[in-house]
């Protein structure tokens, strides 16, 4: 919009004028037109978004149930799980698929052995798998889809999703001794690269939690692991530790 104020001698002297203070017109009718324009596109461009946050609200009660070790009822989780399917028809979300990954993943271990877990099953395997696709950097996704790759009976794909799941992100409390404890599983079906990842894996859990790998190297299926992979600590990996417990 064009506004140009323009000041007279007999303005200034309280005088009056016969030219327009100000334009307060659209300099013209194309530029009107395309601000409408533009901002109908930010509007369009930014309902999917907000629809898919808003109808996503719904399976937030289930999965703060399935965090703290409460899951609903098999009832809850499937409404759930619909809330995250309908949300994702209106915006696609690696995030929202993995959620939908581990409310499926319930819902499967609370049906009875049947064609229902069996599908329910598959449909979890499916959401895990988009999820990972969609966001390939989740570290939290891609040990999920380790899970139910093995429980499948797919080791070798199980590995590779263990080895994604270190390399997005190695640090994750969470996530390290039961990377370790899978990977123990696993173990025969690991390459060289895997079990370089898995004794860095150790070494790190280590620093940040000693506690746990003193106590994992007592277990005669992992004693050689660790003291192997505690063998090649180095200086900054030791400096790391001291820095967190101190000298012991």
């Amino acid at each position: 919009m064009d506004v140009t104020a323009t000041t007279t001698p007999s303005e200034r002297s309280g005088g009056a004028s016969t030219r327009p203070r100000a334009s307060t017109q659209p300099s013209s009718p194309v530029s009107a037109i395309l601000g409408l324009v533009v901002g109908g596109l930010l509007l369009w461009m930014g309902t999917p978004q907000l629809v898919a946050a808003l109808v996503a609200l719904d399976a937030d009660a289930a999965l703060q149930g399935v965090r703290s070790g409460s899951p609903g009822s098999p009832d809850q989780l499937a409404m759930a799980g619909e809330a995250l399917t309908a949300a994702n028809r209106w915006e696609k979300s690696g995030e929202r698929e993995a959620a939908r990954a581990v409310l499926l993943t319930f819902q499967a271990q609370g049906a009875p052995p049947g064609p229902d877990r069996d599908r329910l099953s598959a449909e979890a395997l499916a959401a895990a798998s988009a999820a990972v696709r969609l966001a390939p950097g989740q570290p939290h996704a891609w040990a999920h889809l380790a899970t139910l790759l093995e429980r499948g009976g797919d080791r070798k794909r199980a590995v590779e999703a263990l080895r994604l799941s270190i390399l997005s992100g190695a640090v994750e409390p969470a996530l390290m001794m039961w990377r370790i404890e899978t990977a123990l599983r696993l173990r025969g079906d690991m390459d060289a690269e895997a079990l370089s990842l898995l004794r860095r894996q150790i070494r790190l859990a280590w620093i940040i939690m000693p506690d746990e790998i003193a106590a994992l190297s007592k277990r005669p299926d992992a004693h050689d692991l660790v003291t192997e992979s505690l063998s090649l600590l180095n200086e900054e990996e030791m400096a790391h530790y001291v820095r967190l417990h101190g000298k012991r």
